[in-house]
């Protein structure tokens, strides 16, 4: 059997994963599939977290929603737009993002 897809991630994120108050992620570029994923954190050394993609849904960026911003833990569309345009430096103002819905297996649940 094939290992899971890892989906990479930057560390600031792995406090809000494992709370679940990130339960969302939104992509551009990227390729994601339904199940089984490993999620990597990009600190040193790397942080692996088991999970699963329960939904995808690709939308244009300026339809993301303050829903959508509060499911990754922010205040509102344009923080998660703005955090966006970092990750993806040429993200056009036209893009189509992909929202990835997720599970993750929690130490001591």
């Amino acid at each position: 059997m094939a290992d899971p897809p890892i989906v990479s991630f930057d560390a600031r994120y792995l406090d809000w994963v494992l709370n679940g108050t990130k339960t969302r992620t939104t992509r551009y570029g990227e390729s994601l599939a339904l199940g089984p994923a490993r999620f990597r954190f990009e600190s040193d050394p790397p942080v692996f977290v088991a999970a699963v993609v329960t939904g995808l849904r690709t939308v244009p960026l300026g339809d993301l929603s303050d829903d959508d911003a509060a499911a990754e833990n922010f205040a509102g569309a344009a923080e998660l737009r703005a955090a966006l345009a970092s990750h993806y430096p040429r993200l056009p103002d036209d893009a189509a993002v992909t929202i990835a819905e997720f599970t993750v297996d929690r130490p001591g649940r």
